[in-house]
């Protein structure tokens, strides 16, 4: 089976999952013509060793989300999978993926968007915790655990899917004729472990904006906050920052658009191109010379003992897709909002 593998780029950061509200936009709906072979309430009854059925229920129709039948279970130690399966079902099953370090509620904003959406087009949905609670265990707290931690990283996510299908087989009497991932950040990084690991999974990867280099990237983010601790920027003045950066850098690629197309070929310089306060004194529309300092440590080589180590530093003009809190603190727009992937089309 021929895998399609899409790789993209978002505007959300870490912890985006599957991607926003556009993946159905333009979905021309086959006629969901395939119905349950079962009762939802029997699927109980497939409860094994192997596999524990906390519930199936059959959940009545809304204005926005179709008749469906979901099914709520756990796989030892702690993965888990949430499964909802459309009484009028369109033969294909579409997962989505998790954010930052998972362990998200079923329940939370984003996966109701994600699993309405799918039910709305006749796609039968799955999704998992990645085997551990993010509100018990915060960050990457479950990492202790040497199970968990191989969980997140890829056996929850095969066991998701080969337990949906599962699912789909005993509920419809046959499987699904297209299998669909979609995820963003760490929803992309799992998308390409699916590609690398268990590629005949799915007929087709979203893998957007994929979260590769955990080590790298928390290393950064750490030189970057002891960056601003020591030299903070005030949110006021982001914005003077990023237009001096597209100023400079929009037009290189023959067409000033409000896009930098490759933003780490950006020859911006802080102490050359962004106006400076006079005599010291601070303003509006400068920038004082300790801030200078912060912004050019920010997109600098993450270095130890003079020495350049792991990653790069921030690409220039990332500072439109930032949220500032306070005037101190400014932190990225993470929100799941942020990825944009393609919308499905027939197939």
């Amino acid at each position: 089976m021929r895998v399609f593998v899409a790789l993209l780029l978002c505007a959300g950061a870490l912890h985006a999952q599957g991607g926003g509200e556009v993946q159905f936009r333009d979905w021309h709906t086959p006629v969901a013509t395939q119905k349950p072979k079962v009762s939802c309430e029997s699927l109980r009854a497939l409860t094994s060793y192997d596999i524990s059925i906390i519930s199936a229920t059959t959940v009545a129709a809304t204005s926005g989300v179709p008749e469906h039948c979901r099914v709520s279970l756990m796989i030892p130690p702690e993965i888990n999978i949430e499964v909802n399966m459309p009484t009028a079902w369109n033969g294909r099953f579409y997962m989505f993926g998790n954010g930052g370090f998972a362990g998200e509620s079923f329940q939370a904003p984003s996966r109701i968007r994600n699993r309405s959406l799918a039910l709305k087009a006749g796609f039968a949905v799955a999704a998992t915790d990645q085997g551990h609670s993010a509100a018990k265990e915060p960050g990457a707290t479950f990492a202790r655990n040497r199970q968990k931690l191989l969980d997140y990283g890829f056996r929850s996510l095969h066991l998701t899917a080969e337990t949906a299908k599962m699912l789909l087989r005993t509920y419809y009497g046959g499987a699904p004729s297209k299998s669909y991932f979609d995820g963003c950040s760490s929803g992309g990084r799992e998308g390409l472990i699916f590609a690398e690991r268990f590629p005949t999974d799915f007929d087709g990867i979203v893998a957007g904006s994929p979260a590769m280099d955990f080590t790298g990237g928390n290393l950064a983010r750490a030189w970057w906050l002891q960056g601003l601790a020591a030299t903070p920027i005030p949110a006021a003045k982001l914005k003077l920052l990023a237009d001096a950066e597209y100023a400079k850098c929009d037009a290189t690629d023959g067409l000033q658009d409000g896009l930098v197309s490759d933003p780490l070929h950006c020859d911006f310089r802080p102490d050359r191109d962004l106006p400076q306060c006079a005599n010291g004194v601070d303003g509006a529309n400068c920038f004082l010379p300790f801030e200078i300092t912060a912004i050019k440590l920010i997109h600098s080589d993450v270095m130890s003992q003079g020495k350049r180590i792991l990653v790069e530093g921030a690409a220039r003009t990332p500072e439109r897709t930032y949220r500032c809190h306070s005037p101190r603190v400014c932190e990225e727009d993470v929100g799941t909002e942020g990825c944009r992937p393609p919308r499905y089309d027939k197939g």
